[in-house]
């Protein structure tokens, strides 16, 4: 049931990430084209793209860790026995849980700090804007503790050899 609700959220993500895609290339090529042809910029149109970039950073941002896309060197680590790899991914794992946790507290002040302070153009508080950080950051602690479970549970033997 779990995996079934998580697999409904990425694909909700991806839903979101495709329509502030398409919204995105819409918006900027309407501004050229009134630029070129109007001789007149949509003077929002910067403000609510780049608004939408952030969204689709930490969105996409899941979507990768979910799915083990981040960049990373596992050169070292995939030469260990298979009981240390596990307990490298178990520390790993930790100190990502310790990371998010910062960028959740960050996040979260920095939304809080930011509802008085609205964009130039649109008026939209930047607290808005800035919801997503803790959200996602949610989302990844959540991973990286299922993560860490799978993890260590590999390591002490309770799951397939694939398990880290």
């Amino acid at each position: 049931m779990l995996q079934k609700a998580y697999s409904a959220l990425q694909r909700t993500i991806r839903v979101c990430l495709c329509v502030l895609l398409t919204c995105m290339a819409v918006i900027v090529f309407a501004n050229v084209v009134s630029r070129y042809y109007l001789q007149a910029s949509l003077a929002w149109s910067e403000e609510v793209t780049r608004f939408m970039l952030i969204w689709m950073v930490f969105m996409g941002a899941v979507l990768a860790y979910v799915n083990d896309e981040h960049l990373g060197l596992d050169i070292v680590v995939k030469s260990l026995p298979h009981r240390l790899q596990c307990a490298v991914a178990v520390v790993v794992d930790a100190l990502i849980m310790f990371a998010v946790l910062l960028l959740i507290r960050g996040g979260s002040m920095l939304m809080v700090g930011s509802w008085e302070w609205e964009a130039p153009a649109t008026e939209i508080p930047y607290g808005y804007i800035y919801t997503i950080v803790p959200i996602c950051g949610a989302l990844l602690f959540l991973q990286a503790f299922g993560k860490l479970v799978i993890h260590a549970r590999g390591l002490f033997g309770r799951t397939d050899a694939r398990a880290c």
